[in-house]
């Protein structure tokens, strides 16, 4: 019978004659009465309420699994006609395979040999499961519904053994071997107990049940996949349900045959496919009613809405009929008494006005001191009114300005120490970039010194070897050292040569902006406690790099750095936290960077004075014990009480602590335990609460950042802010040196255990106070002490607070802006190769991270110049400590390209006041651009008398000239009109808007907001200039100092050099000179003799034959080396460190070429590198070091 594949038709099959209300179909049509014809999901009335609905939710899954268990039993018991254990017991009774074997040998013939009974054969049970799983391969069953050995034999997925079985079941009974097996969802009972105990075990064993209401089909699947099988097999399964939700459809004519029409039915109802269908069915008929109903509703609304509307404008019609007709009548009547009424009103309000008038004048005539008092008052609050308009209008107007100009007016002074202060920063300025040249002329002067030594020593070596090797070894020892091309080691910082010295300065850079710009450091210390640092990067050597480079904090300079650089951290960790409480959590690395620089040695004297009295009241009071565990005491009285009686103790000696404080002995021992906890914290909390200024700065102002940083970031949570103080004072400041009092100096005795345990708890009262907690069930032993830590707490959060009352550390530390520019020492940094290194890798690999948003920046800029670092994980270096001068850039401190700009603007608003106290106007631009009427000239003829007499010529010269530029003379503001005034007035602001000084919108609006601010400022910013002058004044005192102290240093080191050079030139003076008689040297002296032109330190004769086979002659322009023996070339010198060096050749243009060369030069040229240079107006090529080494053999070995 062919199968309807149309799920409407075969909707109608299935309801037959009574139509679809007697239809059932499971999960669909229950509970579907409130809408004609329309099928629904499952709807379950016996569940009544939620809490019913959850707790068969809760053991559903648990059910189900019984119930097919208890399928699968009574399959098996079917089969095999008797009876297994309970439902409850079968998956453990089933693992040693009896009943699978017996089952095995029930439907297949010759597989089971054997069954295996008992404990002792215990070990043979794995025979027994393999004989059912060969009988599965002789049926021919699946291999997806098999279960695995250990499934069943260790317990690890029991359920897939009941599916197996399941699946077995049905293949068995459609070849009518076996019968079906049953349904019995719904018909089994099971206690609370064993369901809950069920899921435990199916939620532990972590495997998935399988869907056992799939299995059918996928059975049928499997089968009819396998074209051998079928042919194979005669048999077809049985058609008989076996739960009343599966039904397989079968396009095999014989197999319809043997199904009822409700199994079709069943099967059909089955496939999800079929159910999509009749769900989308039901979808397109919901959706039909609903746009039916909704045209319904629209239709019934817009015929109810238009009449509405109608009856509306009826009547606003007729209400606006009425209302015209009745103001048509007031306005006839008005009309026609208008003259009237005007009449009527003119004189009693003339006659009302004059009484009025008449009775103010009396009024004010009997009152007239009163009413200039309230004028003064009025006048006062309209200026006071004004006042605070110029100062809080972001925009204030040229009135408002005007009117408060005149405080600008007694200037003079001002005038004159704005110019004194702009005069005394350039002069600052100057003598810094001054400074800046001389120190490195002084570093050039220690370059040379190193040179000179070092090549003295050199060819002291060489001569001293002339004893020990023969001619030919010394030749071949003068060829290496000439030859050597001195490459740099890229590990070497302490090399003469310029490669290295380059490197050495680059890296004191490098530290000087690290200890200066705190933001590169913060980032990477952040980095290093999210642990987003390379693997390559050790974070421990980090924070010791970082420790070292601001020198532990030893000095002012570098404690105001590192303090710096922890405030930059704070700012740094608060961008990466959501609320106060994760940041509490945290742990960081500056955190630790305080700490362990604020426990020095005078800070250990604040430990000693404070906690000293404290500790060694408990160290030396052997009797003292403060454990507050109740159990704990309990012990120590039964071990008291046995060593005191010699006898065991009746009590017994495993106790609760209900228990072991129902003892009346334990009890007054752990109440008086906490008494003496509680006086002894007293103590404790006193003494650290009466010292607030000896508490270390270092702590107050990173306390004192803290509580700003928490209260700008998380406003609405301040009171978190004395917690995270406490956690950072007390827990790991205070609490390590209470904990172990001996290793920070408190005390020199040793800490016995009872002692430190007595400390501990002390301490972890303190901590408990300190950050405001309440004891927990973790220590419920304390719980009696929580009042006490309440109101101990506010007393700790008091002295928080007053800990962060602390001025900023430019005030504490007292350093100015330029110190390090005119310290007359450099700052030292020590640390080891390989921590620079180091720091260089680490601050390479993360350069987007420490630089973020910016190309070229000061720390790209500098690793670009070094180069890669030549650190990797595996290198080895000496320990040998590195001393680094930290230099500053002189680039940044240039001369004040500013100054001429900031000159410019003074005197813009001098002219801009001027102006606005002649004219007025809308804006400053409108009063240049407009006309100038004479009577504004006759009132700035009359300022110019005022502001610009001559009985103060001396002050007021520099308020009467503006110089406009460089070369130009000053004008002379006298001289001028108003018109012109104004002229030079709006060129000025011109070039101001161009250079950017100021912006042009607004009508030069920002110009009358600088005039405003220095009017509210005048106060505020004479302080500011004063105590700028004041820095600048001693600032400028240490430049010059530092300007001696250069002087000073060049001196010396040019005297040094001088020096060496002469006494090493006088030395060889005394020395025979000259080889043997009749060589071309001989005959060279000797007429140098004849002629008195003998050079003091000595004249050498060479043939350029002779240099060119030694090396020191490279190339001769224009002549080939077969004609050098035609050139000669002398080498004297006369004056220490001036070289002569003369070139005599036939063809040359000039037959004689002499020059002077200064021994500094050719040190500095070996010093940068260069392996050759010219010589004779550049006529000869020589090499650099063989010519140093022949100047240094012949004149200064």
């Amino acid at each position: 019978m062919a199968t309807n594949n149309n799920p409407l038709k075969q909707l109608s099959v299935m309801a037959g004659k009574d139509g679809l209300s007697s239809l059932h179909i499971p999960t669909i049509t229950d509970g579907a009465e409130d809408v004609v014809g329309r099928i629904r999901l499952q709807k379950d009335h016996n569940i009544v309420n939620s809490r019913g609905l959850d707790k068969i939710r809760e053991t559903l899954q648990a059910y189900e699994y019984l119930c097919h268990i208890g399928e699968a039993k009574e399959w098996i018991e079917n089969c095999l006609q008797e009876t297994i254990d309970p439902v409850i017991q079968l998956e453990e009774s089933m693992r040693n395979g009896i009943i699978l074997a017996k089952l095995a040998a029930w439907f297949t013939d010759g597989v089971v040999k054997k069954i295996f009974y008992g404990k002792r054969l215990e070990f043979r049970h794995s025979d027994n499961i393999n004989y059912f799983l060969e009988a599965l391969a002789v049926v021919r069953l699946p291999d997806t519904f098999w279960f695995e050995f250990t499934d069943l034999y260790d317990k690890k997925n029991i359920p897939r053994v009941i599916y197996c079985i399941h699946a077995l079941s049905h293949l068995l009974a459609r070849r009518n071997l076996a019968p079906s097996i049953k349904n019995l969802y719904g018909q089994l009972q099971f206690t609370d107990e064993e369901l809950h105990a069920t899921q435990r075990n199916l939620d532990s064993c972590g495997t998935n049940i399988p869907n056992f209401m799939d299995l059918r089909p996928s059975l049928y699947k499997e089968l009819h996949g396998d074209d051998s099988f079928r042919h194979h097999d005669d048999h077809r399964f049985n058609k008989s349900p076996t739960t009343p939700d599966l039904i397989i459809e079968e396009s095999d004519e014989s197999d319809h045959e043997t199904m009822t029409e409700q199994e079709r039915f069943e099967l059909y109802w089955s496939d999800s496919e079929n159910l999509e269908r009749l769900k989308t069915c039901q979808n397109v008929a919901r959706k039909w009613l609903a746009q039916r109903e909704m045209e319904r509703q629209r239709q019934e609304l817009h015929k109810s809405t238009y009449v509405v509307s109608h009856l509306s404008r009826v009547q606003a019609h007729a209400r606006g009929m009425l209302q015209r007709r009745d103001m048509e009548d007031k306005h006839i009547t008005y009309e026609s008494s208008e003259d009237w009424v005007i009449k009527l009103q003119t004189h009693v309000r003339g006659c009302l006005a004059r009484l009025n008038y008449r009775h103010t004048l009396d009024h004010y005539n009997e009152h007239l001191d009163k009413v200039i008092m309230v004028q003064n008052f009025v006048k006062n609050k309209i200026m006071g009114k004004a006042y605070r308009r110029l100062t809080s209008d972001s925009n204030p107007s040229i009135g408002t300005v005007k009117n408060f100009v005149h405080l600008l007016d007694d200037s003079d002074l001002d005038f004159d120490r704005e110019l004194a202060l702009e005069d005394l920063r350039q002069k600052v300025i100057q003598q810094i970039r001054e400074n800046d040249q001389m120190d490195a002329h002084v570093n050039a002067l220690d370059i040379q010194i190193c040179l000179f030594l070092r090549n003295a020593i050199t060819i002291d070596e060489v001569v001293k070897s002339t004893s020990a090797f023969k001619k030919k070894q010394q030749r071949r020892r003068m060829s290496e050292l000439a030859a050597s091309t001195r490459k740099s080691n890229p590990y070497s910082l302490r090399g003469v040569d310029k490669e290295s010295r380059t490197r050495l300065e680059l890296y004191q850079r490098l530290l000087y902006l690290l200890q200066t710009e705190p933001g590169y450091l913060a980032r990477m210390l952040s980095m290093c406690g999210r642990r987003e640092l390379d693997s390559s990067i050790s974070t421990r050597l980090i924070e010791s790099t970082v420790l070292s480079l601001f020198g532990y904090a030893t000095n002012a300079r570098e404690e105001y750095l590192l303090i710096n650089l922890c405030k930059c951290c704070i700012d740094e960790e608060l961008s990466y936290v959501e609320n106060a409480q994760e940041f509490m959590r945290g742990n960081y690395t500056f955190m630790k960077l305080v700490v362990q620089t604020n426990r020095g040695a005078k800070e250990r004297m604040f430990f000693r004075r404070l906690l000293t009295p404290l500790v060694e009241s408990i160290v030396q009071d052997e009797y003292l014990d403060l454990e507050t565990d109740p159990v704990a005491i309990y012990h120590k009285v039964i071990n008291e009480e046995e060593s005191r009686t010699g006898r065991p103790s009746m009590r017994k000696h495993s106790a609760t602590v209900q228990e072991a404080l129902q003892d009346q002995e334990v009890c007054d021992t752990f109440l008086m335990h906490l008494r003496n906890l509680r006086e002894i914290t007293t103590r404790f909390l006193n003494a650290i609460t009466s010292t607030v200024d000896e508490v270390p700065y270092g702590i107050r102002i990173i306390a004192r950042k803290l509580r700003v940083a928490m209260e700008e970031s998380f406003p609405e949570e301040k009171e978190q802010a004395a917690r995270i103080i406490g956690n950072f004072i007390y827990y790991r400041y205070l609490n390590p040196a209470i904990v172990a009092p001996e290793q920070y100096d408190v005390i020199d005795a040793v800490v016995l255990p009872v002692q430190r345990k007595n400390l501990a708890e002390v301490a972890k009262m303190l901590h408990q106070i300190s950050s405001g907690k309440k004891f927990d069930a973790d220590n419920m032993f304390l719980a009696p002490l929580n009042e006490y830590v309440r109101k101990s707490s506010d007393v700790f959060e008091q002295w928080f607070m007053k800990l962060t009352d602390v001025e900023e550390p430019e005030t504490y530390f007292d350093i100015p802006e330029l110190n390090d520019q005119m310290s007359t020492h450099k700052p030292t940094v020590y640390t080891t190769p390989y921590e620079l290194f180091h720091l260089h890798h680490a601050l390479q690999q993360h350069l987007d991270d420490l630089e973020p948003g910016r190309r070229n920046g000061p720390l790209q800029s500098l690793l670009t110049e070094l180069g890669p670092s030549p650190y990797y994980p595996q290198l080895e270096l000496p320990d040998s400590i590195l001393c680094l001068k930290l230099t500053h850039p002189s680039d940044n401190i240039p001369m004040d390209p500013a100054a001429r700009e900031r000159q410019l603007l003074v005197d813009s608003k001098r002219l801009v006041i001027y102006t606005i106290k002649i004219q007025s106007g809308e804006s400053l631009q409108s009063i240049l651009e407009s006309p100038t009427p004479a009577e504004l000239e006759s009132e700035w003829d009359a300022l110019k008398a005022v502001e610009f007499s001559q009985q103060e010529e001396g002050k007021t010269s520099k308020r009467r000239f503006v110089k406009l530029s460089q070369t130009d003379p000053p004008l002379d503001l006298q001289s001028l009109a108003f018109h012109q005034l104004k002229v030079v007035t709006s060129r000025l602001l011109y070039y101001l808007t161009r250079t950017g000084a100021i912006s042009a919108e607004g009508g030069y609006q920002e110009m009358i907001n600088m005039i405003a601010r220095d009017i509210t400022g005048k106060t505020s910013r004479r302080q500011q200039r004063d105590n700028e002058l004041t820095r600048l004044g001693q600032t400028l005192k240490n430049v010059v100092r530092k300007r001696h102290y250069l002087t000073e240093q060049r001196t010396q080191y040019e005297d040094y050099l001088k020096e060496c050079m002469t006494i090493m030139a006088k030395k060889r003076g005394r020395r025979p000179r000259y080889g043997l008689p009749f060589t071309r040297q001989y005959f060279h002296v000797r007429a140098l003799k004849k002629q008195g032109l003998e050079p003091t330190f000595g004249s050498f004769k060479y043939s350029g034959k002779q240099l060119y086979e030694r090396g020191i002659l490279v190339d001769v322009d224009g002549i080939e080396p077969k004609d050098y023996d035609k050139i000669n070339i002398i080498l004297s010198m006369d004056t220490v460190g001036i070289i002569t060096i003369e070139g005599a050749y036939s063809r040359w243009p000039i037959p004689s070429v002499q020059v002077d060369m200064r021994y500094e030069e050719l040190l500095q040229t070996q010093f940068e590198g260069a392996q050759t240079m010219q010589v004779l107006d550049g006529l000869v090529k020589v090499n650099v070091n063989l010519l140093i080494f022949l100047i240094n053999k012949k004149f200064y070995a």
